[in-house]
């Protein structure tokens, strides 16, 4: 359960079922005060932050050693008054002693069968790789 409540003007606070606090605002040029990060920006993190605790969970099992993660979402929107989220990429900065192959299986399973969040999109998105600082297809 999520419970939202409005602080004023588009600043909304919500709080967990486990009291954590989240604020999200509009920037000042949407008529917000821009007192933390919009809703959209909200869910590309949390997309962003369901997928790394599923990676870094399936490497953790596959003994890998990684020593860096980062995950950067773009997305890009409808043309329409909805703006809808039409497309996400997901790039997943890795580094570490790691199989490639295991960590590729890794992200489509996160990806395709494991992030509620990723599931609950109707965006298409994209994942890709960068491991010790190459590019990889996840072939």
């Amino acid at each position: 359960m999520i419970k939202s409540t409005w602080q004023g003007k588009k600043t909304f606070k919500a709080q967990s079922k486990f009291g954590h606090d989240i604020i999200s605002d509009a920037p000042t040029e949407s008529g917000g005060d821009d007192n933390g990060p919009s809703p959209v920006e909200l869910m590309l993190s949390g997309l962003a932050g369901c997928t790394g605790i599923d990676v870094t969970n399936l490497m953790k099992e596959r003994l890998a050693q990684v020593t860096k993660l980062e995950i950067t979402v773009d997305d890009e929107r409808e043309d329409t008054t909805s703006r809808s989220v039409k497309h996400v990429t997901l790039t997943f900065d890795v580094e570490g002693e790691v199989d490639l192959k295991k960590l590729k299986r890794s992200i489509k399973l996160s990806v395709d069968k494991y992030c509620t969040v990723a599931h609950s999109l109707k965006a298409t998105i994209e994942p890709k790789l960068i491991f010790n600082g190459e590019e990889q297809t996840l072939d």
